[in-house]
């Protein structure tokens, strides 16, 4: 199959009852840089999925001229131009600017053009309304590619759930937080160091505050809490935690008690409310999130009928989100021409539910808390009455050397279950003690029996 549209193309296409398909990509940075040679690479396994032809028209992209120079393809620095080209039945967004994005997006909705991105913060903060426009103007909206990379969530919650009640779902959904981690367990680093190693190696951006503090796997799961549920976006009432205050004496003291940190998000129907949060927890080294290196994702989904199905691949770089790109282009294809709409259907008509969105401090855990103290009879015991106060009882308690003679005493507990608003309360109670030396840190433990 050749991109170049000559008219010997067309009377072939013609003659077969084919349509050719046009293409407009929006963004030649990494994502779409690997989209436009997957395209190039894989054209006939891509051919061999769809009922038509198709060709790369037009590529946006503000530093074009640095980086392409063909004359097959139309070129401009103006995305909103490929919005409004006719010629274009499909659209590929990979800007990441979520205004030019949004712009872009609903310019090509009003002129009837399918839509494909990978931005996830695009569909968490505005998904409701560009659906809402899609539906009126039967545009396909192909998402796959802004959670999870290559991993296909969305198509199994969509498609291969669409019958099962959904109960939750738990995931490793950030990939450079998941390699910070893994390098200061593995390699007893310095959060700094690790971060340095992530940019080195391309995990992490310059300013990689979106990832380490929890934002970008909030709009992840924000999104996959839509779809489960069928509600309105979560994302302004998801609580969000990042990576930033572990610590190597986390790490050991969390490994010494049988445990792994990892970041995750997790969304929950929980007594007919929906529970939207992203933030460090503990799982036993035992559990199969504390096998998931480096910049791997790994999600489960638990219905109430068909227990827990976990999915485990590449979530994030170049190659792994643009094959999600090429799966809903060869859906929009499909569905430009009749071929296959159900997808699009589920999306576009799912029943917006009124379910409540739970307080984080409602959210019921297990907690590992490290504290720093004065070695000084009685401050144990006050500690463990500041929580009985709030009825919290400790499951286990190690209490380790300290530094030198005037360094205070790190004691480290593990509690029982026990509601956001009574850990805090307590937390809050022990850090006004006198021989309390620092805050008081918390993290919540994963439990995946």
């Amino acid at each position: 199959m050749d991109y170049n549209l000559n008219n010997d193309n067309i009377e072939y296409l013609k003659f077969y009852g084919k349509t050719m398909i046009k293409i407009g990509l929006c963004g030649l940075g990494t994502v779409g840089k690997s989209f436009f040679d997957h395209l190039n690479v894989h054209k006939k396994r891509i051919a061999s999925n769809i009922d038509q032809d198709f060709k790369l028209l037009a590529i946006a992209d503000r530093s074009i001229e640095k980086k392409i120079n063909n004359k097959d393809f139309i070129l401009t620095k103006n995305p909103i131009e490929v919005a409004e080209n006719p010629d274009i039945d499909i659209v590929v967004e990979l800007i990441g600017d979520i205004d030019t994005s949004l712009e872009l997006v609903t310019k090509s909705i009003k002129n009837n053009k399918q839509i494909i991105t990978a931005n996830k913060a695009l569909i968490a903060k505005h998904g409701d309304e560009i659906f809402s426009q899609a539906k009126q103007n039967d545009v396909f909206i192909g998402f796959e590619a802004s959670v999870a990379g290559a991993i296909p969530i969305i198509q199994t919650i969509l498609k291969n759930f669409s019958n099962e009640k959904i109960t939750s779902i738990v995931g490793i959904i950030n990939g450079t937080s998941n390699f910070i981690l893994d390098q200061m367990t593995n390699s007893n680093c310095e959060f700094s160091l690790a971060l340095k190693e992530a940019q080195k190696l391309g995990y992490a951006e310059a300013d990689p505050s979106f990832d380490i503090n929890g934002q970008d796997a909030a709009h992840k799961i924000s999104i996959l809490s839509a779809l489960a549920f069928k509600i309105k976006s979560p994302l302004d009432k998801t609580h969000i935690e990042g990576i930033e205050k572990i610590t190597p004496m986390d790490i050991k003291y969390a490994s010494e008690l049988g445990y792994v940190i990892k970041h995750v998000g997790i969304t929950e129907f929980i007594n007919n409310s929906v529970v939207s949060r992203v933030h460090p927890v503990l799982v036993s080294n035992k559990d199969i999130f504390s096998n998931t290196p480096n910049v791997m994702n790994s999600i489960i989904v638990e219905g109430d009928r068909f227990g827990k199905t976990m999915l485990y691949g590449h979530g994030a770089g170049g190659d792994a989100t643009a094959s999600a790109v090429v799966a809903d282009l060869i859906s929009a294809i499909n569905h430009k021409s009749n071929v296959d709409t159900s997808f699009s259907q589920m999306v576009h008509s799912s029943v917006i539910q009124d379910y409540e969105i739970m307080d984080i401090d409602d959210v019921v855990s297990q907690y590992y808390m490290r504290i720093f103290a004065d070695d000084k009879p009685g401050v144990m015991a006050e500690i463990t009455n500041k929580l009985a106060e709030q009825k919290i009882s400790i499951e286990a308690v190690t209490q380790h050397e300290p530094d030198n003679n005037n360094s205070p005493i790190p004691i480290v507990m593990i509690t029982d279950r026990v509601k956001g608003e009574h850990i805090r309360s307590a937390i809050k109670n022990i850090e006004a003690m006198p021989h309390i030396r620092e805050k008081v840190y918390s993290i919540r433990i994963l439990k995946n029996e």
